[in-house]
């Protein structure tokens, strides 16, 4: 049954869907938590938190390292002997892969690079000139603290308020690595990466995989549902129609795996 008006929600907190902004929904209670109610939309399916905090409570009362505590400790009670096995054999997502250093520079052609909720902002390295959004005061001060002598900026501020202060094309590559189910605008935000995207740039999104055959055997208890940050859950083809509208290619990067990946892997490029 589709509900156009939630109980015990204020209509001023709600949103419509990201994707269609059709107010047509279904409420999903096995994945809600308390206040936060996860719905999917009634017209193209898509899953989203209707009743995401605003950019003020993010920036102090959910900012990311006040959270990713109590995150960890959630998931320490829910599944205890599962988390401590998960810690304690990290070493083995490391096995034959290269360092993050390579792959960044596999990824991205050398120039500009923006990385949006760039944290710290320690991630990029050269050759690249570094560039960062971060909504939390703490962390955009440090990351202009390492962007700025590397002729780069670091921005604090809303990611589609930090996005917009930059020229069209003027990246070679742009990050949005665990950051579009964290946007309250996702479309939006992807048609402004489009925008300031080089011709020969590109675009790495990494994102939790809703469609994942772990969602579906671990039902609420699912890695991916975090409350309330994540606000948008993706499949690989609502992110492929959603890249789509925006001028964007989506190529995924793990493509033979995916469905038993609990993340998204691709690269957005520019459409021929």
């Amino acid at each position: 049954m589709l509900e156009f008006v939630s109980r015990n929600i204020e209509a001023k907190d709600l949103r419509c869907c990201p994707q269609c902004d059709s107010d047509a929904h279904e409420v999903l209670p096995a994945y809600s938590s308390g206040a936060w109610q996860i719905v999917a939309c009634g017209d193209c399916g898509f899953v989203y938190l209707r009743n995401p905090p605003t950019y003020e409570r993010l920036v102090d009362e959910f900012a990311w390292e006040k959270t990713r505590d109590a995150e960890v400790k959630r998931r320490r009670e829910n599944r205890p002997i599962r988390k401590w096995l998960d810690e304690k054999t990290r070493w083995r997502s490391n096995l034959l892969r290269p360092s993050a250093s390579r792959q960044l520079r596999r990824m991205f052609p050398p120039g500009r690079v923006l990385d949006v909720g760039c944290g710290a902002g320690r991630e990029l390295p050269e050759p690249f000139v570094p560039f960062g959004i971060e909504i939390s005061r703490t962390l955009a001060a440090q990351a202009q603290d390492y962007m700025g002598p590397r002729g780069g900026k670091a921005i604090h501020a809303p990611a589609l308020e930090g996005i917009r202060q930059f020229d069209s094309k003027h990246f070679t590559g742009i990050m949005l690595r665990s950051f579009l189910e964290h946007e309250v605008e996702p479309k939006a935000l992807l048609q402004e990466a489009a925008r300031v995207l080089a011709d020969n740039g590109r675009i790495y999104v990494r994102v939790p995989n809703f469609g994942s055959v772990n969602r579906r055997v671990s039902g609420a208890q699912w890695c991916g549902f975090r409350y309330p940050d994540h606000v948008n859950y993706f499949t690989t083809r609502s992110l492929r129609t959603m890249a789509d509208d925006c001028g964007l290619s989506l190529r995924l990067i793990n493509p033979m795996l995916f469905v038993f990946n609990d993340n998204i892997n691709a690269m957005l490029v520019r459409k021929a």
